[in-house]
């Protein structure tokens, strides 16, 4: 583990030298635990292509057109984000407040505002962002602040292109970092500085301070077209791709028929890099984040099974070893394994995922999709009999892991995590923080419960968990209840593949199947699966709603009838941003 997160794997960012220095530690493991190898062409590593950043092409512009003419300056009074599309505009300027429509609070930014085929300028944050009272301020209305809402609002109101900047109230002002993987949201958009905006403001005899407490003043948007003030905007980026590789491992079954059969045991072992998007240390960009815990720890814990089961001799099912790629860029590296596995899915009777098992505290081990398969929930109760484990059992499989993948494949599945904690996402996440002897226990754990299933007689069988019953209020900033489960991760096509439905959600009564493409849900056009959330928040419980969905290339309509959001039951702590 201490090797996973040394400096010179640079944060194991998936397609970088760093991920690939961990996977080559992780392949001598295997090979020298005498694994087989099960990637492709009779090798260890199994690899597939992702995105690996973002940099600029070479136009990129700002300029006032009139009243008087001027190129701002790249990277010192504007940039471009990481979300927009590629293209240029020519149009008028409209200022457009906070950006924010919410009607359930009441408030429209673009109320009476024509902003087609314009660019809008829009401020950060929230009115009265400062304000513990401010309606803006209660957990169902944290999404209105959000970069993403403002964005697809902008566009969703017909708008060419948005400028965003920097609320007054912030202590710092600075352009943000070009990086991340992010897909374009369909709209030019850049980033300027206060002293910009007033400037292009200037016109219209406001400035920025005084327009934002304006408008928190009164709690009632101050918006306006900028008479007079017409700006072009062009944007070209590089979207960049590489490759990352699992590493898969296979210890051959010792019994037939049993043999036949395998259990996957799991972990993703990449992690942010250098920060960017995912980190929740945004003041720290370029420093490397370790992941010890998310997931070393884990991965460390699939080679110590390796290991161990190895020198036992094996075990009467088959075990297959992997550790994943792109898991924090969307489940990307299971996804494949699943598309190409290397055993039969049909004939995998179980997969275990260890995700963030370093920090145990308490002895609260969380382990979740004890329901996904037949007998599983009292094999894992009885696993634990003799270990100072207590045990927090969660029956429903779906949380944002790699084992979601192979549940979406009708397998089995049980995620082993020792929960969030301060660190995550951090640079500070480093192996001296790790509970060895904590780790070593959860570990035993997750042998015992793969020992006993490889020599079961009979398989744990594939369950189906219902959807838990809905709340009686909306009470998510995620909106009502739709009921799929997305394909994480990018896309080389506009809209969001569904991997599963949910079971008695308002998808399936709607007839939506797992395979199809979700390219429209009511008046928003559906490219991304922010695009999907950004719908979604805009509809209430009881909503009925259009869907339009791709199905085997030929376009369909359904009608869903939203419901509240869905509870998780005894879910383990995992920071939202995770999610």
């Amino acid at each position: 583990m201490k090797a996973l997160s040394a400096p010179d794997t640079e944060g194991r960012a998936s397609g970088t030298q760093g991920a690939d220095r961990a996977a080559a530690h992780i392949t001598a493991v295997f090979q020298q635990a005498g694994l087989r190898p099960g990637g492709d062409a009779g090798q260890y590593l199994q690899p597939f292509q992702v995105a690996t950043g973002i940099r600029l092409g070479t136009r990129n512009s700002l300029a006032v057109v009139a009243p008087a003419p001027r190129t701002l300056a790249l990277g010192r009074e504007f940039t471009p984000l990481a979300v927009s599309a590629n293209g240029a505009a020519e149009s008028n300027l409209v200022f457009a407040g906070y950006g924010i429509t919410a009607p359930d609070l009441g408030y429209d930014d673009y109320a009476g505002l024509d902003v087609r085929d314009k660019i809008v300028l829009v401020l950060s944050r929230e009115p009265r962002s400062q304000d513990p009272a401010s309606p803006f301020r209660r957990p169902e209305a944290y999404h209105y602040s959000e970069r993403s809402h403002k964005i697809i609002n902008a566009r969703q109101h017909g708008a060419r292109g948005i400028l965003l900047v920097e609320h007054p109230a912030a202590e710092k002002e600075r352009l943000p970092h070009l990086g991340g993987i992010s897909q374009p949201w369909g709209i030019l958009a850049a980033f300027v500085t206060r002293a910009v905006a007033d400037s292009l403001l200037a016109p219209a005899g406001k400035r920025i301070a005084d327009v934002a407490a304006a408008i928190d003043q009164a709690m009632a948007p101050r918006s306006v077209a900028v008479a007079g003030t017409r700006l072009g905007l062009e944007v070209n980026l590089t979207r960049e791709r590489g490759t990352a590789a699992n590493v898969v491992g296979i210890l051959p079954g010792t019994a037939p028929p049993l043999r036949e059969q395998a259990i996957v045991v799991g972990a993703h072992y990449d992690h942010l890099g250098r920060g960017g998007e995912g980190s929740l240390a945004p003041d720290l960009l370029g420093a490397i984040h370790p992941g010890a815990d998310d997931n070393a720890s884990g991965t460390a814990g699939v080679m110590a099974l390796a290991r161990a089961f190895a020198a036992a001799g094996g075990t009467p099912r088959t075990l297959v070893f992997v550790a994943f790629a792109g898991e924090e860029m969307g489940l990307l590296g299971s996804a494949h394994h699943v598309a190409h596995p290397a055993y039969p899915l049909d004939r995998t009777a179980l997969m275990v995922n260890l995700d963030m098992v370093g920090r145990l505290r308490e002895g609260k081990l969380y382990v979740a999709g004890v329901d996904s398969g037949t007998g599983l929930r009292a094999l894992v109760a009885d696993a634990a009999r003799g270990l100072p484990l207590d045990l927090q059992l969660q029956g429903d499989p779906h949380s944002p892991s790699d084992h979601t993948s192979f549940y979406a494949a009708r397998r089995p599945v049980l995620f082993l995590t020792t929960g969030a904690h301060a660190d995550y996402h951090r640079p500070s996440d480093t192996w001296d923080k790790i509970d060895s002897a904590g780790l070593e226990t959860v570990a035993t754990f997750a042998a015992r419960v793969i020992g006993e299933v490889a020599a079961a007689p009979i398989a744990p069988a594939y369950v189906k968990i219902e959807a838990p019953p809905a709340r009686g209020s909306r009470a998510s900033g995620y909106g009502p209840y739709l009921g799929v489960i997305p394909e994480f991760g990018e896309s080389a096509q506009p809209g969001v593949k569904i991997n599963g439905i949910r079971p008695g959600s308002p998808a399936e009564q709607a007839g939506v199947r797992a395979g199809d493409v979700i390219v429209k849900l009511g008046s928003v056009t559906v490219k991304t699966l922010n695009d999907l959330t950004f719908a979604l928040r805009g509809q209430r419980p009881g909503d009925r709603v259009e869907l339009w969905l791709l199905r085997d290339g030929a376009q369909q309509r359904v009608e869903a009838v939203l419901q509240s959001t869905a509870p998780t039951r005894s879910s383990p702590p995992i920071s939202p941003a995770a999610r």
